[in-house]
């Protein structure tokens, strides 16, 4: 077991982005936020000492991060919002920061594209 100088960012939807989802052509299902925050997008970032530095960090990348979370309901971009600020990424997303991150993982970690 190896502790890596990460942390882990949770991106956990909101109402908003529910509401989105469910009302995507063809969604068919109704989605509950209970069942969308069970199985989160989940970031190893860079090491902060405080919250408010980890959340500087988030602003710099929130676009990449709002379209990777859009792409997983639509892959037609003209389904997501046309401005995607990072007032309404926060309005549709609560990030959750969690400083201890451990390696208990067998060899080596890829990475993939």
């Amino acid at each position: 077991m190896y502790s890596i100088n990460r942390q882990v960012a949770i991106i956990k939807p909101k109402e908003p982005y529910l509401n989105w989802i469910n009302s995507l052509p063809g969604a068919g299902k109704s989605f509950e936020l209970d069942g969308l925050n069970s199985d989160c997008t989940a970031l190893l970032i860079p090491h902060f000492d405080d919250d408010d530095d980890s959340m500087k960090f988030i602003k710099g990348i929130y676009r990449k991060i709002f379209e990777i979370e859009l792409d997983s309901w639509s892959t037609d971009n003209n389904t997501w919002p046309k401005k995607r600020s990072y007032a309404l990424f926060l309005e549709w997303f609560r990030v959750e920061f969690h400083s201890e991150v451990f390696d208990f993982g067998k060899g080596i970690i890829t990475i993939e594209d």
